[in-house]
């Protein structure tokens, strides 16, 4: 009896063995055709055709974009009213699934759609950062592209005191000489908000610190006029000329007075 017994549990754990060995086995997955990928869209309740394809995004379907991908739908299809693609409209309302499906698909971030913004700019503009970072991180990215008012990616990021974004962006070879539509680069807005360490990695990749913007203004000046003294300090260290004068005559100093900005007026008078 007690033999029988022995046999029984050597069997078991045999046939337990066996049963945890196929598990670790991994199993080849066969390819989907892309008639089984139309069969699963059907099912799903779509067409496989554009219109499909935007409504499957727009519901935030990541697997049936996928699919859509896998089948051999364009991912650069744009819809015609408004020029859009589905990376574009998926960044403009931060569906981040869906973005980071269209990237892994091969859909080119650099698209434009009829307002001639491309899917960062949205993002950024809705303040969608994980959206906006996933696409930033796409090395495929025009860096150096416009978005409202001509402002840059780095601009962007500059205006929203993002310094480890600014870094990465400056790493990657971002132009920071670029200017928006008001002629101001990325050292007019680091010097506005007085951020001292965007300043320096700026300054440090070879910023101009006397850049003129279209009415003649400097960075020195837009630090003066928002009273960040550490910043105008900073500024005048890295060579900023606290003598030139915009379009109307007016140094940093005066606009400091304009302002009512007494201690950037006494670090000024000093120079």
């Amino acid at each position: 009896m007690i033999g029988l017994l022995k046999h029984r549990r050597l069997a078991l754990f045999v046939a337990c063995g066996l049963i945890s060995f196929a598990g670790c086995v991994k199993q080849a997955t066969p390819q989907a055709t892309p008639e089984a990928t139309k069969k699963f869209l059907k099912l799903r309740g779509y067409h496989f055709d554009d219109e499909g394809f935007f409504a499957a995004a727009a519901a935030r379907d990541v697997d049936a974009v996928k699919a859509y991908l896998q089948a051999g739908m364009n991912p650069n299809v744009q819809d015609p009213r408004d020029g859009r693609t589905v990376l574009i409209s998926a960044a403009a309302r931060g569906d981040c699934g869906v973005v980071k499906a269209m990237l892994e698909g091969n859909a080119d971030p650099n698209i434009k759609d009829k307002t001639g913004y491309t899917a960062v700019f949205h993002s950024i503009e809705a303040r969608y950062d994980e959206a906006s970072e996933l696409l930033i991180a796409d090395r495929r990215l025009d860096l150096n592209a416009r978005g409202k008012n001509g402002v840059t990616v780095l601009i962007s990021y500059v205006w929203r005191d993002r310094a480890d974004v600014v870094k990465s962006l400056l790493d990657r070879g971002a132009d920071l000489n670029l200017q928006d539509a008001d002629g101001d680069t990325a050292l007019h807005g680091a010097a506005q908000n007085g951020n001292i360490e965007i300043l320096e990695l700026l300054l440090k990749a070879g910023a101009d610190p006397n850049v003129k913007n279209k009415v003649g203004g400097t960075p020195l000046m837009w630090a003066s006029v928002y009273g960040h003294d550490e910043a105008v300090k900073f500024l005048l260290k890295r060579k900023a000329d606290p003598n030139l004068k915009d379009q109307d005559g007016l140094t940093a100093r005066d606009w400091a007075v304009k302002n009512h900005r007494s201690s950037v007026v006494s670090i000024l008078r000093s120079k």
